[in-house]
């Protein structure tokens, strides 16, 4: 017996828009190869995904000289980093580079010229060293912001903060969504995507300009477009349909042809004959192409560690490689590492999670510095929320602002937005240890957006609540 879900796995494994299921593998090989010369001016764009809610308050913490410095060791106490360093588990995997105790000391210069005495964990040597470069921007105290307003303001109702905060499900709708709402299915990349600036330098007729490596996502999704669903490593035939294989594989196979070969006046059914073909179409293009340049593809990998997000990012970093023999211009990848709901075993596990986000991060760029496009590619994080300043005990909770990062050679390197106060029960704390986000992420994704190429008048469409913050789109990138 064929499972519903099984099929429906081989009608659904690409999202693609139907305005995409139109060519034959040949075909779409032909007109690759004649466009080849549209992917020249290239930009990609890449969201890690930090499920759960990452506590950036010990990704990027104050150093000694900084005036924020004795709040953060009085509100975090054991939590604090300089303090758990000695930690019996930290002492217990003494040599292991993920749990050092060395803090990595980073000099951020804010908007106003002001140089701030930080720290990153120490687990992010790569990031430090990108640090260095003016590669990384840490936007501090960024959240989900409708609108900006004081503690008094969102408590007595008389600002808008987004509805079901610290609910896991609710707070992802809101940061894909771009506007802060979780009531909207669609996401920021999906729209972005579609605008005619940045979909007319795409000539591919096989994949859009969004793909996500870790599962459907709503980031992606726009109005016509779904984006793309792949899986890290050597591309393969789709969910095993062919006439080889196990009973299950060949009854598989059948059935799908059985469905191919129906009259094709009901809706659904063309729909799903036309995922299926156009994911078979991109996975013949795919594999054509992995022939073709398997050992520039397998020197990149190797480029990589064995890391669930360094093998995302591998994928991404091939992909881009590809871009001219598929005729991208313009990409945006959605790629994720999970784990970061630590309500437990914090000094545990946030530490391992800390160090895979920086190797996987040096390594991608040390990839893009290869193809010589390190000033074309953007990197960000992105999470559910912050977490709670105070600890309870084993772990944090779920709180609201948090720090975010943004790499990359185009990058200007420094510190955004207002470092907050990290006083427990200070001006910054909204309810619990839980901070009330300063910078709007509507503010970086305007600029992530601009510095992709969209116009002023794109940009506020797609971010129709940047006008309610009067410093507008952070200003992350360097002036060409």
């Amino acid at each position: 017996m064929i499972l519903r879900r099984e099929v429906l796995k081989a009608f659904g494994v690409l999202g693609v828009s139907t305005a995409l299921l139109q060519s034959h593998p040949l075909q779409a090989l032909q007109t690759i190869a004649d466009k080849q010369h549209a992917a020249r001016d290239y930009k990609g764009l890449i969201c890690i995904m930090l499920n759960g809610g990452n506590d950036a308050f010990n990704m990027v913490f104050p150093d000694t000289p900084h005036p924020e410095y004795q709040n953060y060791m009085n509100t975090r106490q054991a939590l604090a980093v300089p303090n758990y360093v000695n930690h019996p588990h930290y002492l217990a995997n003494k040599g292991d580079e993920r749990y050092s105790k060395a803090l990595l000391p980073i000099m951020l210069r804010d908007l106003n010229g002001q140089q701030h005495a930080l720290n990153l964990h120490p687990g992010m040597q790569g990031l430090q060293a990108l640090s260095r470069d003016k590669q990384v921007a840490v936007v501090a105290n960024t959240g989900v912001l409708i609108e900006p307003g004081s503690r008094e303001e969102f408590k007595q109702s008389r600002k808008r903060k987004p509805a079901f905060l610290f609910a896991h499900n609710q707070q992802r709708k809101a940061v894909y969504s771009g506007i802060g709402d979780n009531n909207v299915t669609t996401g920021w990349a999906g729209h972005m995507s579609e605008l005619a600036s940045i979909k007319s330098g795409n000539t591919s007729t096989v994949l859009p300009a969004g793909i996500s490596f870790h599962g459907s996502n709503q980031w992606l999704r726009g109005k016509q477009t779904m984006g793309a669903v792949l899986a890290p490593g050597k591309p393969g035939k789709i969910i095993g349909l062919g006439k080889k294989g196990n009973k299950r594989q060949q009854a598989r196979t059948a059935t799908v042809q059985a469905l191919q070969s129906l009259p094709s006046d009901d809706v659904l059914l063309r729909l799903m004959r036309g995922k299926l073909t156009s994911a078979q179409d991109l996975s013949a293009v795919l594999t054509q192409l992995w022939k073709t340049h398997s050992k520039e593809l397998a020197k990149l990998d190797a480029m990589f560690d064995d890391g669930k997000l360094s093998r995302q990012l591998a994928a991404v970093a091939q992909t881009i490689f590809l871009r001219e023999h598929l005729g991208m211009q313009r990409q945006v990848f959605m790629v994720e590492l999970g784990g970061f709901d630590t309500h437990a075993g914090q000094i545990d596990k946030h530490p391992l999670l800390l160090a895979e986000l920086s190797r996987a991060i040096s390594s991608f760029q040390q990839a893009l510095v290869s193809l010589s496009l390190s000033k074309q590619v953007t990197t960000f994080t992105a999470s559910d929320f912050g977490r709670t300043l105070t600890s309870n005990g084993n772990g944090t909770d779920h709180g609201w602002g948090s720090h975010q990062l943004v790499v990359g050679g185009a990058v200007q390197g420094g510190l955004y937005g207002q470092w907050p106060n990290m006083l427990r029960g200070g001006v910054d704390d909204y309810r619990s240890g839980r901070l009330l986000p300063t910078t709007s992420l509507t503010q970086i994704n305007a600029s992530l957006a601009a510095w992709f190429g969209a116009s002023d008048d794109e940009v506020n469409a797609l971010f129709p609540n940047l006008s309610y913050f009067p410093a507008g789109a952070l200003p992350l990138f360097k002036r060409v």
